[in-house]
């Protein structure tokens, strides 16, 4: 049976469904701490297990160097990355959410007064595969 996870945007104008997760991971490049002001926490979904259940309509892309970026026109939240085969979905919008981390990828460009406080790897860059 599949796992689905729900999530919303803070106006709740935006409503998603996330469907067999498989993996949480934080990315901490500059790219993110400016996207969310800190690091991005996100859940990494296949891009056909994402799907809008209301809502998208407001949902507007920001094209940044790395990924399109795709967010709330209304209340502003970010809410994922489209990384071609997976999205990376914000975790903090997905309030049943219960996996623990599995990596840390652009650690090399995290804030400085930003503390780990996790046992999950620790990528410079990107993790491999």
């Amino acid at each position: 049976m599949a796992r689905t996870l729900t999530g919303t945007c803070l106006c709740e104008g935006v409503e998603y469904e996330v469907q067999d997760p498989q993996a949480l991971g934080y990315c901490h490049c500059t790219r993110c701490q400016r996207w969310t002001g800190s690091s991005l926490a996100g859940v990494v979904v296949a891009k056909e297990n994402f799907r809008f259940t209301k809502g998208e309509d407001p949902v507007t892309t920001y094209k940044s160097e790395l990924a399109p970026r795709n967010f709330c026109s209304d209340c502003g939240s970010s809410l994922y990355d489209d990384l071609g085969e997976v999205y990376f979905v914000a975790a903090g919008l997905i309030r049943d959410l219960d996996l623990e981390p599995s990596f840390h990828q652009q650690v090399a460009y995290k804030a400085r007064w930003h503390q780990i406080g996790d046992d999950a790897p620790q990528f410079d860059e990107m993790p491999p595969g």
